[in-house]
């Protein structure tokens, strides 16, 4: 996985990267935060969202429902998924086999992740940036 990294990392014009103590590795891409991980077999390519899932929220299970959609259309060309960590925090993640993984798709994938990104975070602030209407009894 390092050779491949730093495969990687000479194609882009950067400093080979470091893994920090848990053997993760922090890339920063169009101002996205991006992680790497090994587990086992596969390559973990993760973001953040800055989202948490509210069960009790009526708008964040619709808005949920909305992202899971759009996790069905992905799927036809990208390896990436929409996972809840123990918080409840929304990232996008995408596993890639290692035995089969090289340097052009590992860029391809990571392409396609910053972009998956850009959509997922503006339908994000959009649906955060919308007035939630509440209805108002006019009494006399």
């Amino acid at each position: 996985m390092q050779t491949l990294l730093n495969h990687l990392a000479s194609r882009l014009g950067q400093k080979p990267f470091v893994s920090d103590r848990q053997g993760h590795y922090h890339l920063h891409i169009d101002n996205y935060n991006l992680f790497l991980r090994q587990q086992g077999t596969e390559l973990v390519l993760s973001s953040p969202l800055s989202w948490r899932h509210n069960p009790k929220d009526p708008s964040c299970t619709e808005l949920l429902k909305t992202l899971l959609q759009q996790v069905t259309r992905w799927g036809r060309h990208a390896p990436h998924a929409l996972t809840l960590d123990e918080s409840e925090n929304l990232i996008l993640e995408a596993r890639l086999d290692l035995d089969s993984l090289d340097a052009q798709i590992l860029e391809q994938t990571l392409t396609m992740h910053v972009d998956l990104l850009e959509q997922v975070m503006a339908l994000l602030s959009e649906t955060q940036s919308s007035p939630q209407w509440k209805q108002v009894i006019w009494q006399p």
